[in-house]
C-alpha cells in the first residue's frame, strides 16, 4: 500500500524535524551559558531565560520555565544542557522506551500517586 509507505515516511520526517528543532535549541543554551561562571543554580538560569519561548511538539513553554522545574546546581555547560535534556525529553531508558509524543507530566502524576 503506497499511501502507508507515505504516511510512515511523512511521520518520520516530522519526528526527525522535532528531533532537529530541539537540539538546536539545547545548542544555543549551551553556547549562551559558556561564559557564564560556574556553578551556577537552576533558579538562576530559570531568571534569566524566563522570556525566552520553548516551542516543543504540542505546547509552547518559556526556557525558564522548564528551568524551574529542575532543582539543581550545575558545574559546566555540558551539564546545563544535559539537565535540559533530560527535562524536555525524558530521561533516557534505551532506545525501545523512547516515544517522543509521551506526556512526560502524565507518567510524573502516574509516579507521584504510586509512591502516595
Amino acid at each position: 500500500m503506497p499511501s502507508d509507505d507515505r504516511t510512515d515516511e511523512r511521520a518520520r520526517d516530522r519526528q526527525h524535524e522535532r528531533a532537529e528543532h530541539v537540539e538546536n535549541i539545547l545548542d544555543e543554551v549551551e553556547t549562551d551559558v559558556r561564559d557564564r561562571k560556574y556553578p551556577v543554580r537552576s533558579e538562576e538560569l530559570a531568571t534569566e531565560y524566563a522570556d525566552q519561548p520553548l516551542d516543543l511538539p504540542n505546547e509552547t513553554e518559556s526556557m525558564g520555565s522548564a528551568f524551574d522545574r529542575l532543582d539543581e546546581e550545575y558545574d559546566s555547560p555540558e551539564e546545563v544542557r544535559e539537565s535540559l535534556y533530560d527535562e524536555l525529553s525524558g530521561e533516557a531508558g534505551g532506545p525501545n522506551e523512547y516515544n517522543d509524543e509521551r506526556d512526560l507530566s502524565a507518567l510524573d502524576e502516574a509516579e507521584e500517586s504510586d509512591t502516595a
